[in-house]
C-alpha cells in the first residue's frame, strides 16, 4: 500500500529554502515602480525570466494586451458653506474622469452604503460622501441611486489606500463595458473627512469633485515559469503578481521573490508532477488581467492537467503575527496541517482575517482558475486588521507610497516559503494526490442546507444525488487507500483531475466554466442562493422559480457527471 502522502520529502525541500537568496530577489525589486505597462513592469519581469532559467526552469515572457486604468489625479473642492481644497487626494481605477470643471453637487453623507441606506437617501443628482474602502459594490449602489460623484473618507488617519471600483474581471468580454462605473470617485484623508461630515452635520455642503483616470489598452509582460513532472503531465499552478502600486514591495514583490525560490528548490529536485509559476501582470489596475489572459490561453490544458492553484500576496510583512489561510474543501485538511507542520506562526481566526473574508477563495486575489476545475488554496503571515495591520491585516502601508523595503522581515517571508515548498511537495510528490472530494460533497450538503433553511425551500433531489454520489466517492477513496505501486495510481488521479472539473465550478461559478464571475461579494452556489430568496410581482416570482429550476438542473447534472466518472473508476478499478 502506497503512502498517500509523500512527509519525507517536503522535510527535506523546506529545509532548503535560503534566506539569503530571498533576500536577494527583494533587493532587486527595491526602488522600482512596477505599475502595469511601465518600464519597471517590463525590467522586473525580465529579470523573473533570467532568474528562472538561471535556476534550470523553462521560462518565457509572454505579453499580451490587456485593458487597464491607472489612477492619476483628484481633487475636492468645498464651496458651501465655506470655501475649502482638499488637494491630499486620489481617485481610483477604474473610476471615471471628471470633466475639466469638476462634479458639483450637494454633499449627502451616508455613513453605511447597504441596499436599504442607499434606497432612503436622496442621491439623485449628489455627491454622496462615506467612509471606507471604494470597492466596486458600494460604487454600484451609489451610482444606480444617482449620485454624480463619490467621495470616500480614509480608514486610515494617516494614508490613502489606492483602490479599484469595477466588477468586471480582467479585461472585458462584449457586453461588459456596461458594468464599468460612470462616476468619478475620490478618496480623502481622515482628518478631511472628519471636517466635512462635520459640515455635512450643521446644514447643506456643496463641492466639486475633478478626478483624472487613464484608461486604456496596453502592452503587458506576463513572465511564465515551469518545471516538467518526472511521471506525470499534471502540474500545480503557483501565482503571483508582477506588478504593484508605487514601489509595493510586500504588495508584491515579495512573492515575487518566495516563488522564484520555489523555483530553484524544485529545479533541483524535479517533483512527480510539475510546477507552473506565473507572474502575474495588471493584478492591480486590471482587475487581474494577467491571470486571467493566461487562463483563457491555457484554459484546454489547464482542464486537462491542472491540480491546484496557490496564489501568493502580501508576504513577508513586517510585525505579522499570525497565518492566515483560504482553500477549497477537498485539500483543506491537508492544508492546515501543512501550516501547523511548516509554520511556526499561530494560526489566525478566521473572523480575524479582516477584508479578504472567510477560509474560503473569494473573488480576489487572482482567482481565475475556478472554470478550468482548479482546487485553490490561499495562505500566509497576516497582522489583526486595523491599528499596525490596517485595513486588511496587510499592514498599514498596504496600497500606499510607504510600502517599502523596510517593511520586510525575510525571517517570516521564509517561513511562508517553507509553507509554499510544503505545500507544492505534499501535491507535486505525493504517489496519490491529496484531494478527498469527499469534504467537497459535505460542503455541497451544507450549502444546500443552508439555503433551505434561509429560504424555506426543499431540494430533495439535489440530496438525493449527493446520497449516490457520497455512497459511490467512499468507494472510491477506499480503493485509492489500499492503492500499492502496481495499482491503479494514474486512474486515481485522473478520476480526481474529472472530479474537481466537475464540482468546483458547480459549487464556484454561475457563468460558463470558461467566463469569470464578477469581483463582487461571491457565495458558494451563487445563483441558487440568489434566485431562491427572490420575492416580488408574480411575474417576478415566476421568472425566478424557472431560472432556479434551470440551476437545480445544472447543479444535478454537474452532481451526476461527478458520480458516473466516480463509478467509471470503481467499474474498472
Amino acid at each position: 500500500m502506497l503512502e498517500p502522502v509523500d512527509r519525507e520529502t517536503e522535510e527535506v525541500l523546506r529545509d532548503r529554502v535560503d534566506a539569503a537568496e530571498l533576500e536577494r530577489h527583494v533587493n532587486a525589486f527595491d526602488g522600482t515602480e512596477r505599475i502595469s505597462g511601465t518600464d519597471d513592469e517590463w525590467e522586473a519581469s525580465e529579470y523573473v525570466v533570467e532568474t528562472l532559467e538561471e535556476y534550470g526552469c523553462e521560462a518565457e515572457l509572454l505579453e499580451f494586451e490587456g485593458y487597464i486604468s491607472v489612477p492619476e489625479d483628484a481633487c475636492v473642492d468645498v464651496t458651501t458653506p465655506t470655501f475649502r481644497t482638499f488637494e491630499e487626494a486620489i481617485t481610483t481605477s477604474f473610476g471615471a474622469s471628471a470633466p475639466p470643471s469638476g462634479v458639483s453637487g450637494e454633499v449627502i453623507r451616508v455613513d453605511d452604503v447597504a441596499e436599504e441606506t442607499v434606497a432612503t437617501a436622496d442621491l439623485e443628482g449628489k455627491i454622496a460622501f462615506t467612509t471606507g474602502l471604494p470597492t466596486p459594490e458600494p460604487i454600484q449602489l451609489l451610482e444606480e441611486a444617482g449620485a454624480d460623484a463619490v467621495v470616500y473618507q480614509s480608514l486610515n488617519p494617516d494614508h490613502l489606500h489606492e483602490m479599484i471600483v469595477t466588477p468586471v474581471w480582467g479585461t472585458p468580454t462584449i457586453g461588459d463595458e456596461s458594468e464599468f462605473p460612470d462616476v468619478p470617485v475620490a478618496q480623502i484623508t481622515h482628518d478631511a473627512g472628519d471636517w466635512l461630515r462635520a459640515r455635512c452635520s450643521e446644514g447643506p455642503v456643496e463641492a466639486t469633485v475633478t478626478t483624472q483616470v487613464t484608461t486604456e489598452i496596453t502592452t503587458l509582460p506576463c513572465p511564465v515559469g515551469r518545471i516538467e513532472g518526472t511521471e506525470s503531465d499534471r502540474y500545480m499552478l503557483v501565482g503571483n503578481h508582477v506588478d504593484s502600486w508605487y514601489e509595493g514591495i510586500t504588495d508584491n514583490a515579495t512573492a515575487m521573490a518566495a516563488t522564484l525560490e520555489l523555483a530553484r528548490i524544485f529545479a533541483e529536485n524535479p517533483p512527480d508532477r510539475g510546477l507552473v509559476f506565473g507572474f502575474w501582470p495588471a493584478h492591480s489596475t486590471g482587475r487581474y488581467a494577467g491571470s486571467t489572459w493566461w487562463a483563457d490561453q491555457e484554459w484546454l490544458d489547464l482542464r486537462e492537467n491542472g491540480v491546484a492553484y496557490y496564489h501568493l500576496d502580501l508576504n513577508g510583512l513586517k510585525g505579522a503575527d499570525g497565518l492566515w489561510h483560504q482553500e477549497m474543501a477537498e485539500l483543506s485538511d491537508e492544508h492546515l496541517d501543512v501550516l501547523k507542520t511548516a509554520g511556526d506562526l499561530p494560526m489566525l481566526e478566521t473572523a480575524d482575517a479582516g477584508f479578504l473574508g472567510s477560509d474560503r477563495p473569494a473573488r480576489n486575489s487572482d482567482q481565475s482558475f475556478w472554470g478550468a476545475g482548479l482546487t485553490s488554496l490561499l495562505s500566509g503571515a497576516r497582522m489583526q486588521p486595523g491599528g499596525e495591520g490596517g485595513p486588511i491585516g496587510g499592514g498599514w502601508w498596504w496600497h500606499t507610497p510607504a510600502d517599502t523595503r523596510d517593511k520586510v522581515d525575510v525571517d517570516v517571508l521564509a517561513e511562508e516559503t517553507r509553507i509554499a515548498v510544503t505545500l507544492a511537495s505534499r501535491i507535486c510528490d505525493s504517489p496519490i494526490l491529496p484531494h478527498d472530494f469527499r469534504s467537497t460533497a459535505v460542503d455541497f450538503r451544507e450549502q444546500i442546507a443552508e439555503i433551505e433553511a434561509e429560504t424555506g425551500r426543499s431540494f430533495d433531489a439535489v440530496h438525493e444525488d449527493l446520497d449516490a454520489l457520497e455512497e459511490a466517492l467512499e468507494k472510491a477513496y477506499n480503493v485509492i487507500e489500499e492503492i500499492d505501486g502496481s495499482g491503479p495510481a494514474a486512474a486515481a488521479e485522473d478520476l480526481q483531475v474529472e472530479l474537481g472539473n466537475e464540482l468546483v465550478p458547480a459549487l464556484y461559478m454561475s457563468r460558463r466554466d470558461y467566463d469569470q464571475e464578477p469581483a463582487l461579494p461571491h457565495e458558494p452556489l451563487p445563483e441558487l442562493w440568489d434566485v431562491a430568496s427572490i420575492e416580488g410581482t408574480e411575474r417576478t416570482e415566476l421568472f425566478a422559480e424557472t431560472t432556479l429550476t434551470r440551476e437545480v438542473t445544472r447543479l444535478r447534472h454537474r452532481l451526476q457527471n461527478a458520480q458516473a466518472a466516480v463509478e467509471r473508476f470503481l467499474k474498472e478499478n
